[in-house]
């Protein structure tokens, strides 16, 4: 893989790890709901954060979809859940099964398969 595309490949995996923050923001916003309600301070700065971070993951994604294949490009998002289950375990301590860690294996292989003829 040329010098450029493996750049324009490392900047399409930091978007995912990004994208994968989000999904953590949600996560805590949604309890801070829970405990709160909608129109607590917390809530409200938790969707505010959403929305602004989601416009920026959006505007970049569009960046990187200018130098990256589309279908290189969404395969990659798949290793968004490998970020979802560190996260789940790390921050959330959610237990990760045998099943989990397959799947994910499963999900990794072919997105190495797909990358494999870029």
């Amino acid at each position: 893989m040329e010098k450029n595309k493996l750049f324009s490949v490392f900047k399409l995996q930091l978007l995912v790890f990004v994208y994968s923050l989000i999904s953590v923001l949600t996560k805590l916003t949604a309890m801070q709901f829970s405990e709160h309600g909608l129109f607590s301070a917390g809530t409200l700065a938790g969707i505010a954060g959403i929305g602004m971070s989601l416009l920026i993951y959006a505007f970049f994604w569009q960046k990187v979809l200018k130098k990256v294949n589309l279908t290189t490009a969404y395969a990659n998002k798949a290793v968004g859940l490998l970020w979802t289950l560190v996260w789940a375990a790390v921050l959330f301590k959610e237990p990760v099964s045998f099943r989990n860690v397959a799947g994910l294996l499963v999900i990794c292989a072919g997105v190495f398969l797909v990358m494999k003829d870029e």
